[in-house]
């Protein structure tokens, strides 16, 4: 794994595919959770992942603590213990965010924003002008439940907001699959990475292997946003599967054209840990459009072409691995 570039602008590279494991969902002792930051990135660290997006719960920011003798908030001593974090180690990334609940639509994280906000959200719209003033974060949605359906399609929104958990939770606290509204935004224009969060509220970060993997060119702040933006994840439950998808050569998390008429996926997937069991292609409404079974490999690439239905205005990789894991991929999209 290559070690942080400099927070250039990024140019992504498709021949140049690097995979990036982490936790884009977790808290710390300065909330809800257990330890301080520097302990959670050290543990996290130590655990082989590659970047912790620390989201502790937004009202409990405002207290202060004492970092070096001076006084912080500590939603300012979280910012600069990741900033001299990241200084220090090379081939890992902390990233500060926060999570706020919004009504009805439940809990979301803030990532990679300079200031905070307390309380709850009644109010998306004033999500989007609280968010002109820190244009290099992103929205997240956590932990979806029914009322996420009633989250109406919004383009300029959909800007901010660019992913959901698929999964979420880690030992031994419940985990559970959240794919079903996850298909069901994408039915309803929605473009959303998949993304799986540990929600760690111990000190256990990357004891279990459900995570998001970042597909990037290097590990970096803007690399790394960029990928949530641009839909470059997948949400996994095997830290060591490899996958990625085109269609017609376009790369998940692009779109296509919905006047192209002939579709050719190429999927890629590999797993020295776990074999692979099935793949399938899954689009509108959540059916599976093409069924791989019976695999049994470590490493497979795939062709197949098809020639979509005027509904099918996405389509994303779902893999299933031995040991009932599996992993589901961002989408590629037609419109």
């Amino acid at each position: 794994m290559a070690s942080k570039k400099s927070d250039k602008k990024n140019e992504f590279d498709i021949k140049d595919l690097k995979f990036y494991y982490g936790i884009p969902h977790a808290h710390s002792g300065f909330s809800t959770g257990h330890g301080t930051p520097i302990e959670a990135f050290d543990y996290a660290r130590h655990n082989g992942l590659n970047f912790l997006i620390l989201t502790d719960h937004n009202n409990y920011l405002t207290k202060k603590v004492r970092v070096k003798g001076n006084e912080f908030t500590k939603w300012d001593a979280s910012k600069y213990l990741s900033y001299r974090y990241n200084k220090k180690h090379e081939n890992f990334l902390s990233i500060i965010g926060f999570e706020s609940k919004t009504n009805p639509f439940g809990d979301m994280n803030i990532v990679n924003s300079d200031t905070f906000f307390t309380g709850t959200v009644n109010n998306l719209q004033l999500i989007l002008l609280w968010m002109l003033n820190n244009p290099h974060a992103f929205i997240s949605i956590n932990h979806p439940h029914k009322q996420i359906q009633y989250l109406e399609y919004n383009p300029v929104l959909n800007k901010l907001i660019t992913s959901i958990e698929v999964g979420n939770g880690s030992y031994p606290n419940r985990y559970i699959r959240y794919e079903r509204y996850y298909y069901y935004l994408l039915d309803k224009g929605w473009k959303l990475s998949a993304i799986n969060g540990q929600d760690n509220h111990r000190m256990n970060f990357g004891d279990t292997e459900n995570l998001t993997c970042v597909i990037a060119n290097n590990l970096n702040t803007n690399a790394l946003v960029d990928a949530f933006r641009k839909h470059r994840t997948y949400s996994t439950e095997s830290r060591s599967l490899i996958m990625h998808f085109t269609i017609n050569n376009t790369f998940m998390g692009d779109t296509l054209s919905k006047d192209i008429n002939s579709l050719q996926f190429s999927i890629y997937a590999e797993d020295q840990n776990y074999l692979i069991k099935e793949i399938h292609i899954i689009s509108y409404n959540g059916s599976v459009i093409k069924k791989i079974t019976d695999l049994n490999l470590h490493r497979i690439r795939y062709i197949y072409k098809h020639n979509p239905k005027s509904n099918e205005t996405w389509f994303i990789i779902k893999i299933l691995l031995d040991k009932n894991k599996l992993a589901i991929s961002s989408p590629i999209f037609r419109q």
